[in-house]
């Protein structure tokens, strides 16, 4: 008896374990501020999930941000996005491919933070 219940209880953990791992797949995103007094910064990287997601850039003022996509063999960059003083956002859609990963870096080109978003979905 006491082993079926913790054969039971096992069974039960790992049902859990597995199903929020398959619901978590499509939902990764990364995001990194960068700030005068350390202006240039990489985000952490994301895995691509074979569907377009989202690059985007927000500050106040003069920046540029770059995403970046690490395949095997290969590191390239796929994009950029540029605020301004009058323009304080920008974003693209880029086709994430789920053999590789992703990740921005980001540039403040003045006393404004600077923040680049990633994620694997639209």
């Amino acid at each position: 008896m006491k082993r079926k219940l913790t054969t039971l209880g096992l069974t039960a953990i790992l049902t859990i374990i597995g199903a929020s791992s398959v619901l978590a797949v499509p939902g990764y995103s990364t995001n990194i501020t960068a700030y005068s007094w350390d202006n240039r910064k990489n985000s952490d990287q994301i895995q691509g999930a074979d569907t377009y997601g989202k690059f985007s850039l927000e500050s106040k003022g003069n920046a540029r941000a770059e995403l970046w996509e690490n395949c095997p063999g290969i590191t390239q960059r796929v994009t950029t996005a540029q605020t301004t003083n009058t323009q304080n956002y920008d974003s693209v859609q880029v086709y994430m491919k789920s053999s590789c990963k992703y990740y921005a870096f980001v540039e403040t080109q003045n006393s404004n933070p600077a923040t680049a978003f990633v994620r694997n979905y639209n």
